[in-house]
């Protein structure tokens, strides 16, 4: 694959007009120079744009984090997820359940690989960094006895009474909360005529690093996040997802991860389960330090374009 001379940051905007303009950038580097493969992680607006930008200009895609689905197509992700398969030469997938989502659709077997989790995979490379920088003393923490949350999906932030129901169930928790990268939710928050409780502590933007260590020392993680919930999942901290459904289900399966419905009093309820909850249970298979691996060898075995 010829190296690249100029990147393009499509970003993760949900407007119909971001979405466009990432395309047409897209489209420019791929007239410019041509991969014989592009990889997209995902499922984001900037995946979906360079996936339909790749397959119009007859390059070939290779879909990492593959075939996962909440069976909801109200979800503008899965939308993305759904087309971005209908394009993709070769499927990386993350869990044996989405290998079989994909076969249940009619993707050929051979463009299918199991080959683990790869956000799983960082975070287990970087688990030794996070237990030793001793970031959680450091803001005044005590291990395990507090609630990280974690909102950021724009449909959710756009809601006011999702907003007022995540408010009201956070502002009662027994324990303090905190809430990392919360730039977004504050602003959201004023734009609804509403305030953050007392009980919810909030901070800009912290490091991947960071805040891998303030997931691992929670007695609780309460986020919208598919990439938490898988984070949360692999470092063992009890996960409460506010969303009627999830499409990282082998996290539900395993028991690290509760779907918790928009409402003050089932939040609340849902904490005090949570921090009581066993902290240890069998992770999805293939969830381990080797999956960059084996997304080389599929590579290595050659991507089939699309007939």
């Amino acid at each position: 694959m010829p190296a690249p001379t100029r990147y393009v940051d499509a970003g993760s905007g949900t407007s119909a007009t971001a979405t466009g303009t990432a395309m047409r950038s897209f489209e420019q580097l791929f007239s410019v120079q041509r991969p014989d493969a592009v990889l997209v992680c995902g499922d984001v607006n900037g995946t979906f744009a360079a996936a339909i930008s790749a397959a119009k200009a007859g390059i070939p895609v290779i879909h990492l984090e593959a075939g996962i689905r909440c069976g909801d197509l109200s979800v503008p992700d899965e939308i993305n997820r759904v087309v971005i398969s209908r394009v993709a030469a070769m499927h990386l997938t993350p869990t044996a359940r989405a290998l079989e989502n994909l076969e249940d659709e009619g993707i050929e077997p051979e463009r299918i690989h199991f080959v683990g989790n790869s956000v799983a995979e960082q975070a287990l490379r970087e688990l030794d960094h996070a237990a030793g920088n001793g970031v959680v003393e450091s803001l005044g923490l005590v291990p395990h006895g507090y609630v990280l949350a974690v909102f950021h999906r724009p449909d959710n932030l756009a809601d006011a009474s999702w907003m007022a129901a995540v408010l009201g169930g956070l502002g009662d928790s027994s324990l303090p909360v905190v809430m990392p990268d919360a730039n977004a939710f504050v602003s959201a928050v004023g734009g609804a005529s509403m305030t953050v409780p007392a009980a919810i502590t909030t901070w800009p933007a912290v490091s991947h690093l960071h805040m891998l260590s303030l997931i691992r020392a929670a007695a609780c993680v309460i986020t919208d996040s598919g990439g938490v919930q898988e984070e949360a999942c692999v470092l063992c901290a009890p996960c409460l997802t506010v969303r009627h459904c999830t499409e990282h289900t082998d996290t539900v399966g395993t028991g690290a991860n509760v779907l918790v419905a928009a409402e003050p009093g089932a939040i609340v309820l849902a904490i005090a389960d949570a921090v009581s909850r066993h902290r240890s249970w069998a992770q999805p298979a293939r969830w381990d330090r080797a999956v960059s691996d084996r997304v080389v060898r599929a590579l290595r075995r050659g991507i089939q374009p699309l007939r």
